[in-house]
């Protein structure tokens, strides 16, 4: 297998884009940004792009594999040997992120339980992506948007000395600098639950964004900044997904200057004004991050699955 780099970018957007699933997960950058956690490998497997992780849970597939849906069922198979032949149990062989439609090319039991090469698999349903129409992030019309409305009028008569200029090179050390400040700022209004949870994940998350902006011009991103009185206080970067589906990728600004999200995630949108649709991705889980996207009246969600064998009775 290869290494899962910067390297394997045409191959994978090649075989996403014959599928053209408008998933966040089905993204490039998404995914090469989050595979420090772990060791990402692929394969090229009855012409289908194969991405493979390794880490704490053994070995497992990050995506199905990506291609031709008569070429899926046979690459799936050989995926799911390779998993097996690796890991020291049968049972931490894995699919994450598996779009809905992706279980109709296989087989299913009387119960309706999808088959893999003879074997029943358990569907596990996971956070699903939050899809809007652009046009209403843009407009943000009606009593639904009101509040949004606000919040960004507030924010301008505020900061009448506010600038947004496009991401480049030259933004790298600030930005790195606002995530340092957005990162200590979370660490002082702890949430409720598990400390070590939410340190484990802001840090992986500090990491992700640190390197977007390393490779933010290398993943061809799309990236607002937005400056006040000469200071960065937000940024975000963006691609599209699909010729109709736009995907924001990440999205930071000083949360103590009320209105900046609001008013940077509207101009961002406008980036992306000839896509019919925006993915901001899932939610993580998380209730607080669930409320804000949900108060954007998301148009659809975007279902995915996790596949994972069943675990019988006496093996739990």
């Amino acid at each position: 297998m290869f290494p899962f780099d910067k390297s394997a970018k045409p191959y994978f957007d090649d075989a996403a884009g014959r599928l053209g699933v408008a998933l966040s997960d089905y993204s490039f950058a998404n995914n090469v940004i989050w595979l420090y956690q772990a060791s990402g490998f692929y394969q090229i497997i009855e012409g289908c792009f194969c991405l493979f992780g390794l880490s704490g849970n053994g070995l497992t597939m990050l995506l199905p594999p990506l291609g031709e849906p008569h070429r899926q069922r046979r690459a799936l198979k050989t995926c799911i040997r390779i998993m097996d032949q690796y890991n020291p149990s049968p049972y931490q062989a894995r699919l994450d992120f598996v779009y809905k439609e992706f279980l109709q090319i296989l087989d299913h039991a009387e119960d309706g339980a999808p088959m893999i090469d003879g074997e029943p698999w358990h569907v596990e349903v996971t956070n699903p992506d939050y899809i809007y129409r652009t046009s209403d992030l843009i407009d943000l019309r009606g009593n639904a948007f009101k509040t949004k409305r606000n919040e960004i009028n507030q924010f301008r008569r505020a900061y009448p000395n506010h600038k947004l200029v496009p991401f480049c090179a030259e933004h790298r050390e600030a930005a790195r600098s606002l995530v340092n400040t957005w990162t200590e700022n979370r660490i002082r209004a702890l949430p409720e639950g598990s400390l070590e949870d939410f340190l484990y994940n802001l840090e992986l998350e500090r990491k992700a964004i640190n390197r977007t902006i390393a490779l933010y011009e290398e993943l061809g991103l799309e990236g607002l900044c937005l400056f006040i009185d000469g200071v960065l206080e937000g940024f975000t970067f963006g691609e599209r997904l699909t010729p109709d589906v736009a995907n924001v990728l990440i999205e930071k600004t000083n949360f103590h200057i009320q209105g900046a999200a609001q008013y940077l995630f509207r101009e961002f949108t406008k980036v992306f004004a000839q896509s019919t649709y925006i993915n901001v991705g899932d939610d993580l889980g998380f209730e607080n991050l669930r409320r804000v996207k949900m108060s954007y009246r998301p148009a659809m969600f975007g279902e995915k699955v996790i596949l994972h064998r069943r675990v019988p009775m006496d093996a739990r």
